[in-house]
């Protein structure tokens, strides 16, 4: 598999953004300014990542999503497993806020639970976001230290 910045034309990747954040109205307020990453295997274009510069050394990760047929193999833990490598050489840590139903995706790669962002979810999307039939409403933030 092969990671590779884009640099032009990142609107392209938009459905694939679309599977971990399903308003694009919410993407492009982060897809200008982060830098975008896709995920390449044999097949094509199967993993999208977006990182976002923070202003005090820090990195967020606004956006990591696996094609469908792809998930559930550990291909999105190896790709993020990989963005936490490259990021590393600009930023000190990594910040990435998710939901309760996908935190542990996040903890079992070494983040450490830092905050919550109370009606994230209800105040700036659109309309209802459910995850596993439940409806997300908190943002909870999770923390990871790049550099020793």
């Amino acid at each position: 598999m092969e990671i590779k910045k884009i640099e032009n034309n990142k609107h392209d990747y938009m459905s694939l953004l679309l599977l971990a954040d399903p308003e694009e109205r919410m993407i492009m307020r982060y897809l200008s300014d982060g830098d975008l990453y896709i995920l390449k295997n044999e097949k094509g274009t199967i993993g999208a990542a977006v990182i976002y510069p923070l202003g005090d050394g820090g990195c967020e990760l606004k956006n990591i999503a696996v094609a469908e047929e792809f998930q559930g193999k550990g291909i999105g833990k190896t790709f993020l497993k990989r963005l936490m490598q490259i990021a590393a050489e600009d930023y000190e840590y990594m910040l990435v806020g998710t939901t309760s139903g996908t935190e542990g995706f996040y903890i079992s790669s070494g983040f450490v639970y830092s905050h919550t962002i109370p009606g994230f979810f209800v105040d700036n999307y659109s309309g209802p976001i459910f995850e596993n039939g439940v409806q997300c409403i908190d943002m909870r933030c999770f923390k990871k230290k790049l550099r020793e």
